[in-house]
């Protein structure tokens, strides 16, 4: 019987170390159990950041579709832009040519009216005096009078007139 209970001494050493191997085991599952809900926890919460990151991603790519159409608008109206500002130095410079030749013609009539003016003064000054002198004073007039005259008498004579001059 010694040898039976030594066995069932061994037996419930051996049971209770297994037993207590058991409860390590029931302790260690539950921890990590708990390492695994937490873990679960985490993978959740890391699945959440993961679906708002690319929320925020899609978000940034739309953006930044929006941005590049919003770009190219402005480069559109850059290009527009300039080139109306092309037109806007063509158009100066043909006006800026058509004011010169403006500028050119009324100096040009400018000095032919001041030479007019000029000529004008004198004439009314002396010119008329003189060419009025010239003609009244000319050799060839003061003969054409003198036969004038004579002609005038002797037709003034014939019709009987007496005073004829």
């Amino acid at each position: 019987m010694y040898a039976a209970r030594a066995k069932v001494t061994d037996l419930e050493a051996q049971n209770s170390t297994l037993t207590k191997k058991v409860e390590d085991l029931e302790v260690d599952k539950e921890h990590v159990k708990a390492q695994v809900a937490s873990k679960d926890k985490d993978l959740h919460a890391k699945d959440v950041e993961i679906a708002e990151l690319k929320r925020g991603l899609r978000e940034q790519t739309d953006k930044s579709g929006s941005l590049e159409i919003d770009l190219e608008a402005e480069r559109v109206k850059a290009a527009t832009a300039e080139e109306a500002k092309q037109k806007a130095d063509e158009a100066r410079d043909i006006i800026t040519s058509a004011l010169n030749v403006a500028q050119n013609n009324y100096a040009e009539a400018q000095s032919i009216i001041d030479t007019l003016v000029l000529e004008v003064e004198w004439m009314c000054g002396r010119g008329v005096v003189l060419m009025a002198n010239s003609i009244l004073n000319a050799s060839e007039l003061d003969a054409a009078v003198a036969a004038l005259i004579d002609a005038s008498r002797a037709v003034g004579h014939r019709g009987g007139y007496l005073e004829c001059a």
